[in-house]
């Protein structure tokens, strides 16, 4: 299966960001220049009532940062290494350009003043300063957020960055699954990855663990005009498409697609703010910063601060619970979450008005958009089998060698089959005349057992230490495996893992750097026709066959 893993090359959906060095209030920025999507009314109103990301968690998985950046002085922000292997899956060292990757770089090293990593903070907890007072600086809409950043790469003067140091495809990779594990033992809320690439099968429980727990993944799709699938079905095989993420596109501030992603693609789930930002020119220019196209990276960035002010809002819903309100209450959802027809703008633009005046509590602790996505791809034949498999009787996973989707994406379907299960006990629960009924709901019983105390904050669980996540040869969801082959149990869900016929000599693959206008960075499988012939599909685009997310709290 070589052929699809050296197929498919991971692209940067790369990007930037904006402001000036001042008060924190967003009266004392002007929108006009490109910072309009913190420098507005909305933002100023939830600052004002101390809405500013405080005691939200929020993991960002990209670039090296510039750890002495101006408009990160005062952030909380803990930086760490990710996690990186070779074609064994143990854990190798990342060099670039013959020397060790590290977290962090500071001002001026190598000539360089920022980068793609220290963007996206920038983007959510910047506090508006610059190396010159005659220069905007960027500025975030959640600066009191708790940052996890993990350098998954390194940098380079343009928006492109670095992979590690190879001789051969496969020699040293970022390993996503075990660094999105690294976010979860953390305690993050919010995991945000501007980028776009390839997923290994091995990533698949890192992921499918952020799901248990309730974490909200934001993605950005590629910036290119290449179509993607027809409808929300999800593809497990790349880190934006991976089931349940909030892929985002970028539009500017009139709700305008950026016209280096302005095309067809039915994973797209929410709109986004990238376009007509503030960016810098380059990453080796000192706080040259000027409006233009942020892209998909920054749009996700932006999503992602939005989100962290609405989990302070509504601190007792779960992060699925966000997500429903997200899709439902976009500019154009009016409390349904009706997708575009036409498969370019998802739900629809994101209204953080409507984030924090809606409660979130009433609608159920299901992710929406994986509810979508089993729902559609079980109505296509190429598709209909990918979130079923069993890797204890399909070991080699389904489709053909050059596009092939591995078994552990039945991982996936076991995850929605839970969350749908927990929630049919928390309104039976309701039904009964019980208290505490969400003590039942997939979020507060991602570790097994039902927690009277869990909230979703906590999540039941400690804070982990980032410095002792995902360090060891294996993953870290890989438990005791020791002989051909085990069945190993994390947190209630059944990993059948045939180590026999473990993948383990495929190069992983990689996470490249190609910045505005990146590759396409999915698996270009077959495309489906138009979703829900026959009349399965309902009205005005519509979820199949029932809307996702369909039942209340109350």
């Amino acid at each position: 299966m070589v052929s699809r893993w050296a197929r498919v090359k991971a692209g940067c959906a790369f990007a930037l960001a904006c402001v000036l060095p001042c008060a924190w209030t967003p009266g004392a920025f002007a929108a006009d220049d490109g910072r309009w999507p913190v420098a507005n009314d909305v933002v100023a109103a939830a600052w004002k009532q101390g809405i500013d990301g405080s005691g939200v968690k929020v993991a960002v998985l990209d670039s090296q940062a510039v750890e002495d950046y101006p408009a990160l002085k005062d952030a909380d922000i803990t930086y760490r290494l990710g996690r990186f292997s070779g074609m064994d899956g143990n854990e190798v060292e990342c060099k670039v350009g013959g020397r060790p990757l590290t977290a962090t770089i500071k001002a001026g090293d190598d000539g360089y003043y920022s980068s793609h990593g220290t963007d996206m903070l920038s983007w959510i907890v910047g506090d508006g300063g610059n190396y010159t007072l005659d220069k905007a600086g960027m500025l975030g809409a959640a600066p009191k957020a708790r940052i996890l950043h993990i350098t998954t790469m390194g940098t380079s003067a343009t928006a492109a960055t670095t992979l590690c140091d190879a001789k051969k495809l496969g020699d040293a990779s970022s390993d996503n699954g075990a660094d999105v594990r690294t976010a979860v033992d953390w305690g993050a809320r919010i995991i945000n990855r501007s980028q776009s690439g390839g997923l290994d099968d091995t990533d698949y429980a890192g992921y499918v663990d952020a799901l248990r727990h309730g974490i909200i993944m934001v993605g950005a799709r590629a910036n290119d005009t290449t179509p993607g699938l027809d409808d929300l079905t999800g593809d497990p095989r790349s880190m934006e498409t991976f089931p349940g993420v909030v892929m985002v596109n970028s539009v500017d501030e009139s709700g305008t697609l950026a016209s280096t992603s302005d095309v067809m693609d039915g994973n797209v789930a929410v709109l986004s703010y990238g376009a007509n930002v503030l960016k810098p020119i380059n990453y080796v220019a000192e706080g040259d910063n000027r409006v233009g196209n942020g892209g998909t990276s920054t749009a996700a960035a932006v999503l992602s601060s939005y989100l962290a002010l609405a989990m302070q809002k509504w601190p007792d819903a779960t992060g699925n619970q966000i997500i429903q309100s997200l899709i439902r209450n976009t500019k154009s959802g009016k409390g349904k979450p009706v997708i575009d027809p036409e498969r370019k703008r998802g739900f629809g633009e994101v209204d953080l008005n409507a984030l924090l005046t809606v409660d979130p509590t009433q609608y159920k602790d299901v992710n929406p958009i994986l509810e979508y996505q089993m729902k559609a791809a079980a109505q296509y034949p190429a598709l209909k089998d990918w979130y079923t498999q069993d890797c204890k009787t399909n070991p080699d996973g389904v489709g053909t060698a050059a596009d092939n989707v591995p078994c552990e994406a039945g991982l996936i379907g076991r995850e929605y089959e839970r969350q749908q299960a927990a929630w049919k006990k928390v309104e039976q629960c309701r039904s009964d005349g019980g208290s505490d009924c969400m003590k039942y709901s997939a979020t507060n019983t991602a570790d097994g057992e039902t927690n009277n105390t869990a909230t979703p904050n906590g999540q039941a669980k400690p804070e982990g230490d980032p410095s002792q996540s995902a360090s060891s040869g294996m993953p870290v969801w890989l438990w005791g495996v020791i002989g051909a082959g085990v069945a190993a149990i994390a947190a209630g869900v059944i990993i059948a893992l045939v180590v026999s016929r473990r993948r383990r000599t495929r190069a992983r693959i990689p996470v490249s750097g190609v910045a505005y206008g990146s590759v396409r960075s999915y698996p270009n499988g077959p495309v489906p026709s138009r979703p829900y012939s026959g009349g399965s599909q309902g009205s005005g685009g519509q979820a199949p066959p029932a809307e996702p997310g369909a039942g209340t709290a109350a």
